[in-house]
C-alpha cells in the first residue's frame, strides 16, 4: 500500500531544487500542503492549473511561462528570472502547477500499475455475495468512484503509526474497523471503549461491511486533488 504514493509523486517531482532564492508565496484558498506538518515545497489544489496561472502572474509577475506536460499531468512552470527555468537549474526560480487529466491517468494506471486503481476497491469486492450485494452493484461502484485512484492526497499517519497517504490510511481504518468488528470487539471512535452489556452482547456492534466501505470511498473522494502546485522553496509561511 505504502508504494501507492511514491508511484504517483515519481512521475511529478523531476528533482529537487537547493539552493535557490526564495519567493514570497500567497497561498491559493483552496491549497493544502502534503506534508503532515505543513512544511515543504508541496501543496495540493483542486482548482485547475490554468487559473492557478492566472491566479500566481496576478501575484508576482513571472517573466517566463513555460507549458509542461508529463506523463497524464499538463500545466504551466511560472519563472521568476532570466535564467535557466529547468527544474534541475538549482538557480532557477519557480512555481509549477500540474494538474491531472483523469482519463489519462486512469489509462496510464490501467496499462501499467492496475493494482493501484484496484486497492480502494478490495474490500468492497469481498462483500458480493453478502446480503444480496452482486458483481453487478460493485461494478456500478466501482464507476462512480474511480477516479479516486488516480488523485493526490495529503500524507497522513496510518493506524500502524506510519506516515502513508490519506487514501491508503482510510482503507487501512475501514479494514481495521471490520475487523474489529466481526471479532465482536468494535469499539465507537467515540466512546472509550466497551460497557459491561457491550462486552456480553458483541452482536449489536456489528455493522454492514458494504455501507462501511461505501462511506470510506466517499471519505477518500472528499480528501483527493487534482492539481500539484511545486514551489523551489518552501513557503514562508505554511499553509
Amino acid at each position: 500500500m505504502k508504494s501507492r504514493w511514491f508511484l504517483l509523486m515519481v512521475l511529478v517531482i523531476c528533482a529537487s531544487l537547493a539552493n535557490a532564492q526564495r519567493i514570497e508565496i500567497v497561498p491559493y484558498p483552496d491549497a493544502v500542503p502534503i506534508s503532515i506538518d505543513g512544511l515543504g515545497q508541496m501543496y495540493l489544489s483542486n482548482t485547475d492549473a490554468l487559473i492557478l496561472k492566472e491566479h500566481f502572474i496576478g501575484e508576482f509577475s513571472p517573466n517566463k511561462i513555460i507549458p509542461v506536460k508529463d506523463n497524464y499531468f499538463s500545466g504551466y512552470r511560472l519563472c521568476f528570472n532570466s535564467g535557466n527555468c529547468q527544474p534541475e537549474a538549482g538557480s532557477s526560480d519557480w512555481i509549477q502547477i500540474l494538474t491531472i487529466d483523469e482519463e489519462a491517468a486512469l489509462a496510464w494506471f490501467t496499462k501499467n500499475t492496475p493494482e493501484v486503481l484496484a486497492l480502494p476497491f478490495e474490500g468492497l469486492k469481498k462483500c458480493i455475495g453478502q446480503n444480496g450485494h452482486t458483481t453487478a452493484d460493485f461494478n456500478k461502484i466501482v464507476k462512480e468512484y474511480r477516479s479516486i485512484s488516480s488523485k493526490m492526497y495529503p500524507q497522513t499517519t496510518a493506524p500502524d503509526g506510519l506516515q502513508t497517504d490519506e487514501l491508503t490510511a482510510s482503507v487501512q481504518r475501514t479494514d481495521l474497523r471490520l475487523k474489529n468488528s466481526s471479532a465482536g470487539l468494535y469499539v465507537s471512535l467515540n466512546s472509550g471503549g466497551l460497557s459491561s452489556s457491550e462486552t456480553q452482547h458483541p452482536q449489536k456492534q456489528t455493522i454492514d461491511p458494504w455501507a462501511e466501505w461505501i462511506k470510506c470511498l466517499e471519505g477518500i473522494k472528499a480528501k483527493g486533488f487534482i492539481t500539484l502546485i511545486e514551489f523551489n522553496e518552501p513557503a514562508i509561511t505554511p499553509f
